[in-house]
């Protein structure tokens, strides 16, 4: 197949039969840099035509070609920028999206705000209220989010084992071993935790739902539960307040939580196959493929709302991701197959999962 032929498959999650051909890993090493101004640097370097179809088939330039041209990029950040990257994240001291709007805030506020406001003097409130307090929430998370994954990146590439992408290539971010693989930082997924403590919430508590059981508590502790965050917000807030309870109905309630939650943890760290398969299936629909991922998910054991924190620990991140690479095995890789209900098809892929927990 020529490159056209592969990029097709390659759009339409077909990696697999990629795979099959024998010019796969030229495909895969094309596909990284084939960003326009990429491109014409490594054609010009070569004395080319920059015709993807061409170089796939030209003999001259081969896998090895390709590589060295990578490995000549200027791709890793210095130890003084990685530095100062950590010491602004570290100024970062709650992670809030201030509010529900979410990754969807132009909509929410176009929808919630805009079409449904008539007066002046409303509007204008709301701006300076909820919708300022969105706006800061969201610009502040993906400053911290866009940031710690630099770092993150930067401890991958850095690593002998992986050779990186020159520019942001869908799909693809490094490759191990050279197999590509799409990075993916995450948390713990909230819907999987909520229904994996669901039954032991509601034997102890009477109910399956954390936050109606930490509203319980809060009310026999006369906690004054707040009336204007949202669902999470909330859980979290409640969570803090009942930990700083002297009762022993607080201090069992919140060992009881992180013990129901910690089990889980355990399990899904045995049975990495099972949440892999989830991540794949649950993830958001316009975002939908199935291309080889790294998981690397992050875990505060002894309060999971502060997750977020370990993206900016660089000591930690690095000492295990490499460890996790160092043991990195191609002959003998994570083949997931799932199912996308959205289109009632079966997907093949490879993956990989590393919890990093604290």
């Amino acid at each position: 197949m020529n490159y056209d032929d592969l990029n097709n498959l390659y759009k339409n999650n077909e990696f697999r039969k990629i795979d099959k051909e024998t010019n796969a890993k030229k495909f895969y090493l094309l596909r990284s840099i084939s960003k326009s101004k990429t491109l014409n640097k490594f054609c010009k370097k070569y004395k080319i035509e920059k015709n993807l179809n061409n170089i796939l088939s030209n003999k001259f330039i081969t896998e090895d070609t390709i590589i060295d041209f990578i490995r000549s990029e200027p791709i890793l950040k210095s130890s003084e920028q990685i530095k100062d990257i950590e010491s602004e994240l570290n100024k970062m001291q709650v992670f809030d999206w201030g509010g529900s709007m979410g990754n969807n805030l132009e909509k929410n506020i176009v929808n919630n705000y805009v079409k449904k406001i008539l007066k002046y003097e409303d509007i204008e409130d709301a701006i300076l209220g909820t919708i300022q307090k969105s706006v800061y929430g969201y610009t502040l998370n993906s400053w911290y989010n866009h940031w710690s994954t630099v770092l993150i990146e930067n401890i991958f590439n850095s690593n002998k084992r992986i050779l990186p992408t020159v520019d942001l290539v869908e799909k693809i971010d490094f490759f191990i071993d050279f197999i590509p693989f799409d990075l993916k930082v995450t948390y713990f997924p909230d819907e999987l935790m909520k229904s994996s403590i669901a039954e032991q919430l509601k034997e102890k508590y009477g109910s399956k739902s954390e936050l109606t059981c930490a509203k319980n508590i809060a009310r026999q502790l006369n906690i004054t539960i707040p009336n204007d965050l949202n669902d999470k917000a909330l859980t979290i807030c409640l969570n803090n307040l009942i930990k700083e309870s002297p009762e022993e109905k607080a201090k069992t309630f919140i060992n009881d939580l992180n013990k129901m939650k910690k089990d889980v943890i355990e399990y899904y760290k045995n049975n990495v196959t099972e949440l892999m398969i989830w991540l794949y299936e649950n993830q958001g629909e316009m975002r939908f493929d199935a291309a080889n991922r790294f998981y690397l998910v992050l875990v505060d054991s002894d309060n999971i709302y502060d997750s977020w924190k370990l993206k900016r620990n660089v000591n930690l991140l690095k000492k295990q991701i490499d460890s996790k690479l160092d043991r990195f095995d191609k002959d003998n890789l994570n083949e997931i197959k799932f199912h996308w209900s959205k289109d009632g098809k079966d997907y093949n892929c490879i993956s990989e999962l590393l919890f990093i927990i604290k």
